[in-house]
């Protein structure tokens, strides 16, 4: 796993919730980093099952997503992450403003995508800026995978 910088958890989490700790912070985010090293060893290999344990909902199918355009297009991806900032982050819910807030784990740093063709020949290496808002399912003492992109909601 790559590491992880300590995770910010601002005033206004604390104030929505004040059972979130640092501890359950830093626990939340590892378990984010964990799903993503999921989904880049599952996206590598083309495992439809295996990305079933780094998400579920919408997260998974963000993950299967780009998996079966590598399987049909023949070539595997391997994608690498550095993280330099991570942070909780309270958002809005997208089609109700009388839902409660979300809280979702930010991560900030770059990717590495190695394309390579079904010989295994790199084809080409992308390093880009990572920037994404991840929410978990479960309960917040019990998290499970990622089960949504928070990214493109509004911040609370």
């Amino acid at each position: 796993m790559p590491s992880i910088p300590r995770v910010t958890v601002p005033q206004n989490i604390t104030a929505f919730d004040s059972s979130i700790t640092q501890a359950k912070a830093t626990a939340w985010a590892r378990t984010v980093v964990l799903d993503l090293m999921i989904e880049s060893e599952a996206r590598r290999a083309h495992d439809l099952t295996l990305a079933t344990l780094g998400a579920t909902g919408d997260g998974l199918t963000e993950f299967t997503d780009v998996i079966k355009q590598d399987i049909k297009s023949g070539k595997s991806v391997q994608k690498t992450y550095t993280f330099d900032r991570v942070q909780l982050t309270l958002f809005l819910p997208k089609l109700s403003t009388q839902a409660s807030r979300l809280v979702g784990v930010s991560l900030h740093g770059t990717t590495t995508l190695i394309t390579r063709d079904a010989a295994g020949k790199i084809l080409s290496q992308q390093t880009q800026p990572y920037g994404k808002s991840w929410g978990l399912g479960g309960s917040s003492d019990n998290p499970d995978p990622i089960i949504n992109d928070y990214s493109d909601l509004a911040l609370a």
